[in-house]
């Protein structure tokens, strides 16, 4: 019995098969891109060696978000020979932390390898409270809605607009560039109700932004 139960770990063992090391040998799969304020577009790139003994195409180079660009320096590298994946992103509105990913597809693996970016684009302006709530039927009185400009920066805020014309809305300019306050109020609180109020605001290069708060009857 005992020699049967060796047999056939013995044979459970020559039946695995190792997968064989991938020629492309990356100097790292992750990186961090930390923005800075009205920043754009930033570029980042992943550097790889051909460590096999034939050449290596690239086959496809996928992302995972409209707003990221990835190219390859070439499409097949020799033995011994380095290369790269060129990453762009354009940050459009986006703020806050996340990750996109890269997935490169070679003629050497069944499976992509995956690139992971890990983005930190800094807020522009810090909302207090971002949304602001009304009890149905209860009072409706006026909320308000700080509207903090991040240090270091300038933005003039020059419109608000609501989605819906239930709330009413008025804008105080507490210090110019810097501080502005945002006054809302339901016309009435007899109905569910909610808008969001796209605030409007201008840097001093020219940049238009938009910021968003939100009202709630409920």
């Amino acid at each position: 019995m005992k020699s049967r139960r060796v047999f056939l770990a013995f044979a459970f063992l020559a039946g695995l098969t190792v997968a064989p090391a991938l020629a492309l040998d990356w100097k790292s799969t992750t990186a961090i891109i930390k923005s800075a304020p009205l920043q754009r577009i930033a570029e980042t790139a992943f550097d790889f060696t051909n460590s096999g003994s034939r050449p290596v195409a690239i086959l496809s180079v996928d992302v995972s978000c409209d707003c990221t660009e990835a190219t390859p320096s070439a499409q097949s590298f020799a033995p011994g020979a380095s290369g790269r994946i060129n990453v762009r992103f354009h940050f459009g509105d986006r703020t806050g932390q996340y990750e996109r990913t890269i997935a490169v597809l070679t003629d050497e693996a069944k499976e992509p390898v995956t690139l992971r970016v890990q983005l930190d684009v800094p807020e522009l302006a810090t909302l207090t409270p971002r949304s602001v709530d009304w009890k149905l039927n209860g009072p409706a009185w006026e909320q308000t809605v700080d509207i903090v400009i991040t240090a270091g920066l300038e933005l003039t805020v020059t419109n608000v607009l609501p989605t819906s014309g239930l709330f009413n809305h008025r804008l105080e300019t507490v210090s110019a560039g810097r501080h502005y306050r945002l006054y809302l109020s339901p016309q009435s609180t007899k109905e569910v109700s909610n808008a969001a109020f796209r605030i409007y605001a201008k840097a001093k290069d020219g940049q238009d932004l938009v910021f968003s708060a939100y009202g709630n009857v409920r």
